[in-house]
């Protein structure tokens, strides 16, 4: 396995051990918080402060998937669902970082 396969490996690992942590937890709870930040700080610990922009990427596409999933269970389009799911009205002042979007690039 090369060193890629390796700290790829690592970071799903991180990221299924940070989930588990929070659902072992109360939600929204200082002990999932905790969980968690012994899961990240372990992470750039031992693979520097670069694994946790991996880490973010990792969760992010699981998110994805787990978004379609749920969309395609539920038939309603994916994006709909993520953005009914994580707030009902974009908060003011707070740009779309999403490709494509019209505000893709935050205000100069």
């Amino acid at each position: 396995m090369s060193a890629a396969d390796d700290h790829a490996q690592i970071v799903r690992q991180a990221a299924h051990d940070g989930v588990r942590a929070l659902l072992a937890s109360p939600p929204d709870s200082d002990e999932g918080s905790a969980a968690l930040r012994g899961v990240i700080n372990w992470l750039v610990a031992e693979h520097g402060p670069a694994a946790v922009l991996d880490l973010a990427e990792e969760l992010a596409v699981d998110l994805t998937e787990a978004f379609g999933a749920l969309a395609a269970v539920e038939e309603r389009d994916p994006l709909e669902l993520a953005d009914a799911w994580f707030h009902d009205e974009r908060l003011p002042g707070v740009h779309d970082m999403a490709p494509g979007s019209e505000q893709a690039d935050p205000p100069a």
